[in-house]
């Protein structure tokens, strides 16, 4: 049982085969590894954004339903939720801080760096918008005088 092997045809890819498709491979890597880390970039920026906007929420909710007034200090490296008329005479506070290189931009309320909760109330006694920014991406985060909270992309 003699097999003849052709060398005509052989089985498997050449060296040259190889080296074509790696580097088709890493051209395509280059050009998508940048997309990617900005894509997480702004992810990430976005998911601090909701955690504010949820922390804002959460303070009204509280301020109407528990019958207590209450708020959140806005600070350019991070936000203070707060218990009380305002920060100044606050009872209880729980502070946060954004990572090293996100901040608090063009904080535009209507009294200061302040959003307050009337007790029982809803409706905020100060509103306005603020930008969430990293220095490439940035977010605005506003509440209106009716107390709806939202963000949306710069």
């Amino acid at each position: 049982m003699n097999r003849d092997i052709s060398k005509n045809n052989p089985k498997g890819f050449s060296l040259f085969e190889i080296l074509v498709v790696m580097g088709i491979l890493l051209i395509l890597s280059v050009l998508v590894f940048p997309i990617t880390l900005q894509k997480a970039q702004k992810t990430k920026l976005e998911s601090y954004a909701n955690q504010l906007k949820t922390d804002i929420y959460y303070q009204q909710q509280r301020s109407a339903y528990k019958e207590i007034p209450g708020g959140v200090y806005i600070r350019n490296n991070g936000y203070t939720i707060f218990d009380g008329e305002s920060f100044s005479v606050a009872s209880e506070t729980q502070s946060k801080n954004l990572p090293a290189n996100m901040y608090i931009t063009s904080i535009n309320l209507t009294l200061g760096n302040e959003i307050l909760f009337p007790a029982g109330k809803f409706k905020p006694s100060v509103y306005g918008s603020l930008v969430l920014t990293d220095g490439t991406f940035s977010v605005l985060l506003y509440i209106n005088r009716e107390g709806l909270i939202d963000y949306e992309t710069l």
